[in-house]
């Protein structure tokens, strides 16, 4: 049987739209993230290809205003009271309700609908033993028993003993949520009592408990969180394991537990409870603030970060780190103020257990205007740094003032003039090693280039003092002029190979550099040294880094560099380069400033780098022709297909020091893979660091093991396992291990929680 109601049409509607309204505020218990409130519904997206659903997906009608009613038998009980009963199914634009018996009580403005009820909206589909709708003056009662739901699109499922929504709020008791597949309960979350109020966008749920693969995980007696955009909630803990250099190496332990609050909008605060078996319990903070343009400040952002240990089981002393970074920005100004403390030189070693290597922590305050219309820039700059882990201590500037602007004058010349004045400290500072004070450099360089589509030719010359005001010892000054003439000659042609059309450029390229020789032993020495002599670095003609050191040069410089380019797809598959420096003067300078004798000729720089589709192979090297042997060398080779299948191997070799790595991820399964790191220094057979671990990722939840070991000196090492769970939907990666795995294993960017 089949007609259409008419007269009770509106009330059928009401009824409908007011329980559709109810179960997709349903979608929202989404956001009840025991362990992870940082998610929002629109990014749970889950790659599932389970397409099972609570029933068969019905077609909506394409009325707009009339409601389809189907049913094997109808009846007018009485003048108000009306009975659908075998197969009933209401159909509308927006819904579809079925069940084998309806009623309707048009007096008291009250639906029953029972037996194999089901429901089904754009978003959400329902089943249930019976559904009772009430309409209170404006307000729709709607009360469901024995509840399963779905979310076909975002896979979102769950049951409810009973439902109930008054058209403010929605309480469920003794509900369940998961997002794992129809059929698969690996994890779910259980409430006694859920309350989601959608006008205070806010959400309750009493005695909470999560269970994992059967077992129970987490409690809490009591949790709110927002039902829209970022809420409060807990993050996925890590537990890990690590060694003691002093003392029960082996047997400790870490079990770190986050907590984020969504403080606003722009704001948040993530808060660590940090216990560490053998040292005891740390908390650490972490804030983070948007800052919007106001009128003076411009836009940016400000984070500080700290961790805090009381006192120390071993140690007796109170440990701690402190790290804030402000970063403002406007059209043409630019603000970094970047600060890292912690309480002692092994805060690293003994309580983070990472950043073994490192020496030094630095911390800046940067500000600097840029105005691209006046070609004007100026900066100011200062720097300190805190000593770790047995590091020595080096000059910092505190401040360093800079300035430089660029006149475009006739006939296509530049004039560039620029000063930069520094002041010079050292933690460790005598008269005898580490001089201290003021330099100021000023420069003014003079350039014009002339171009053509066959070559390029750019001359300059560069006008430069340098004078420098010491504590202590005589003041000094430097002038010295240089010029530079750099040619390039531009040729390709179209060639084919293996049937790909490409265009091989081939550009010689010659410069000519003077600087005439000028004994610098008696200046201080605060941050030049040997630069490393790269294909652009030859062409330089600078020997050293920085501005105490300007070698003398006459010479000329020799390259060749010619790119393999995809016609169709502009990709550049081969890129091969070679340059060396012949000398007119056997007269140089050495990293102390006194002129000395030097070869006629430079060792030869070479480049190769060959894309093949996934492979990448990249080989540098430099060529000593007076012992005919390899002075440097920097080779590896990669294949990259995705982040969790990739294998990269390297080479380095620095005048005998040899240092090999080899970085890769493997999938040994769809839902599982390894991954491994090892940085390794074959002059020495020193492991410097060494990372291994295995992930698995099925739909709905996601595990990581990774085992790190870094060398601390001699045959010291240092030992960390971590490890966390991740259910997807409801926790996120540790941002923690996330991003040492980076670092550690280059490549390696699995995220567990998309992946």
């Amino acid at each position: 049987m089949q007609f259409i109601i008419t007269a009770y049409n509106v009330k059928i509607i009401i009824f409908i739209k007011i329980t559709t309204i109810m179960k997709k505020q349903l979608a929202l218990y989404l956001l009840f993230i025991l362990l992870s409130s940082i998610i929002s519904a629109e990014s749970l997206v889950l790659d599932c290809q389970n397409n099972a659903l609570l029933f068969q997906k019905q077609v909506l009608s394409d009325k707009i205003k009339d409601l389809d009613v189907q049913a094997n038998y109808s009846e007018v009980v009485k003048d108000d009271h009306y009975l659908l009963k075998g197969n009933v199914s209401l159909n509308s634009s927006t819904y579809f309700l079925s069940a084998d018996e309806i009623s309707i009580n048009k007096f008291s403005k009250t639906s029953i609908a029972t037996g194999h009820v089901k429901f089904q909206d754009n978003e959400l589909m329902l089943t249930g033993d019976k559904a009772v709708v009430e309409k209170q003056g404006e307000v729709t009662h709607t009360t469901l028993n024995k509840v399963k739901f779905h979310y076909p699109n975002s896979m979102i499922n769950g049951r409810a003993q009973v439902v109930t929504n008054d058209g403010t709020k929605q309480v469920f008791s003794s509900g369940s949520y998961s997002l794992c597949p129809l059929g698969n309960s690996d994890w779910q979350m259980k409430a006694g009592k859920i309350t989601l109020n959608s006008s205070a966008n806010k959400g309750v749920a009493e005695d909470v408990t999560i269970e994992f693969l059967g077992k129970t995980i987490f409690y809490s007696p009591h949790y709110e969180w927002v039902l829209e955009g970022r809420g409060s909630g807990f993050l996925a803990p890590t537990f890990g394991s690590y060694n003691e250099s002093v003392t029960n190496k082996g047997n400790n332990y870490q079990v770190r537990i986050p907590y984020y609050f969504n403080v606003a909008p722009d704001r948040d605060f993530l808060l660590v409870l940090n216990q560490l078996s053998s040292r005891g319990s740390a908390l650490e903070g972490k804030y983070r603030q948007l800052i919007t343009n106001n009128g003076y400040l411009g836009y940016g952002r400000f984070e500080i970060e700290g961790l805090y240990l009381d006192k120390d089981k071993i140690t007796d002393n109170r440990r701690w780190l402190l790290n804030s970074k402000l970063d403002l920005f406007s059209t043409k100004t630019n603000l970094s103020i970047i600060t890292n403390r912690v309480s002692d030189s092994n805060y690293f070693k003994e309580i983070t257990h990472s950043n073994i290597s490192d020496t030094k922590l630095q911390s800046h305050v940067d500000l600097s205007y840029k105005n691209q219309k006046k070609n004007l820039t100026m900066s100011l700059f200062a720097e300190s740094e805190q000593l770790i882990n047995n590091g020595s201590a080096s000059y910092t500037r505190a401040p360093e003032l800079s300035f430089n602007k660029g006149y475009k004058v006739l006939g296509g010349r530049n004039v560039n003039l620029s000063l930069i004045s520094t002041k010079f400290i050292h933690k460790n500072s005598n008269i005898t090693t580490n001089k201290t004070g003021v330099r100021t450099y000023v420069q003014a360089k003079f350039s014009r280039s002339l171009r053509t589509n066959n070559y390029s030719l750019t001359p300059s010359l560069n006008l430069s003092t340098t004078d420098y005001t010491m504590n202590d010892v005589a003041n000094q000054k430097r002038n010295i002029a240089s010029f530079n003439l750099d040619s390039k000659f531009f040729l390709e042609r179209k060639i084919s190979l293996f049937g790909t059309n490409l265009t091989q450029t081939l550009i010689p390229r010659l410069a000519y550099n003077y600087t005439p020789k000028k004994d610098q032993s008696v200046l201080p020495n605060f941050d030049s040294d040997d630069k490393n002599d790269s294909y652009e670095g030859l062409f330089s003609g600078k020997k050293f880094t920085g501005i105490d050191r300007i070698a003398s040069a006459n010479d000329l410089t020799f390259g060749l560099e010619s790119d393999f380019i995809d016609e169709e797809m502009g990709d550049t598959y081969l890129s091969l380069k070679i340059a060396q420096v012949y000398r007119f003067d056997d007269i140089g300078m050495n990293g102390s400033g006194v002129l000395t004798s030097q070869r006629k000729y430079s060792d030869a720089t070479m480049s190769a780098n060959l894309m093949i589709r996934d492979f990448a192979f990249n080989n540098s090297l430099q060529y000593n022709p007076k012992t005919n042997k390899i002075s440097k060398r920097n080779s590896s080779v990669g294949y990259i297909l995705s982040p969790k299948k990739f294998l990269t191997l390297a080479h380095h070799n620095d005048n005998g020091k040899k240092l090999a790595e080899l970085y890769g991820a493997y999938p040994l399964t769809q839902k599982i893979h390894v991954f491994a790191g090892i940085n390794r220094s074959i002059s020495d057979s020193i492991t410097n660091k060494e990372t291994t671990g295995i992930a698995y990722a099925s739909c709905c939840w996601a595990m990581r093991l990774a085992h790190f070991k870094e060398h601390v000196s001699g045959n010291d090492y240092a030992y960390v396992t971590k490890f966390e769970l991740v259910l997807k939907g409801l926790s996120v990666t540790s941002s923690n291990l996330y991003k040492r795995l980076k670092e550690d294993v280059p490549n390696y960017l699995v995220n567990l929680d998309n992946f």
